[in-house]
């Protein structure tokens, strides 16, 4: 009876083995296995796998903003890149004056009447105001002579004017003087040239000075003059226009 069951388990334990064996037979050949003696898997066709990939969505990337472009053009200023040179400032400009040297000059059309000075001395200096050409002394209106710096106002009725040896003649009425309580010889602007006060001057050989009204070189220009060889005294008004000296040395303002 033993031996009976025991055939029994034999023959089902073969049958399971076979059983098996097919059913793995039969998975290795249509999926193909891990193992060694598995299939290859079946690949797509071309054409499918060209269609996959054009059906895949491709990335695209993340565009800035327009803040985000704001900020790189600000970053880029910062850092030099994009920066706008600055503007350069105009140079000032040093304006022109109307001015003339040597010679005889027709008023109204070679020169215009106004007040013009010699910003410095020119020996043996000579100038005329003129009513007519004549050449004579009744065609003069006024005159003078100096080697210091001169200031004379050509009037607009004035027919002409002549000078020799004064160097240039210019509406350049700014100050000659580097200081406005000390100066020499020479003819000054009161206010712009020299400061109105009294002063005295240090004395020398045939001084004489005029305090002025005017620079047309005429009598009536005066307001009143004086000369010494010795050291003087004289008090320039306020109201004064100008004064001018030759001969007396430096003028020192008294305290």
């Amino acid at each position: 009876m033993m031996l009976g069951w025991l055939s029994i388990i034999g023959v089902f334990a073969l049958l399971t083995i076979v059983v098996g064996g097919i059913a793995s037979l039969a998975g290795g050949g249509g999926g193909g296995g891990n193992g060694d003696g598995g299939g290859k898997v079946a690949e797509k066709p071309i054409q499918e796998q060209k269609a996959s990939q054009q059906e895949q969505p491709q990335k695209k990337e993340p565009q800035p903003q327009k803040e985000d472009q704001a900020q790189v053009g600000q970053q880029e200023q910062q850092q030099g890149g994009g920066q706008e040179p600055e503007p350069q400032k105009p140079q000032p400009q040093n304006p022109s004056f109307a001015s003339f040297g040597a010679g005889t000059y027709q008023v109204g059309a070679d020169i215009q009447p106004g007040t013009y000075r010699t910003r410095m001395g020119s020996p043996n200096c000579y100038w005329e105001r003129l009513k007519n050409f004549s050449g004579g002394m009744n065609g003069i209106l006024a005159n003078g002579g100096t080697s210091a710096p001169g200031i004379v106002t050509i009037e607009p009725t004035d027919v002409g004017f002549h000078s020799e040896g004064c160097g240039t003649w210019t509406k350049d009425l700014s100050a000659i003087t580097t200081s406005k309580t000390s100066f020499g010889a020479g003819a000054y602007i009161v206010g712009t040239d020299i400061e109105p006060g009294t002063y005295r001057n240090s004395g020398g050989h045939n001084c004489y000075y005029e305090r002025l009204r005017g620079f047309n070189g005429g009598m009536n220009a005066i307001i009143a003059n004086g000369g010494t060889s010795a050291p003087g005294i004289v008090t320039i008004a306020p109201t004064d226009a100008g004064f001018q000296s030759q001969g007396c040395g430096t003028w020192t303002k008294l305290e």
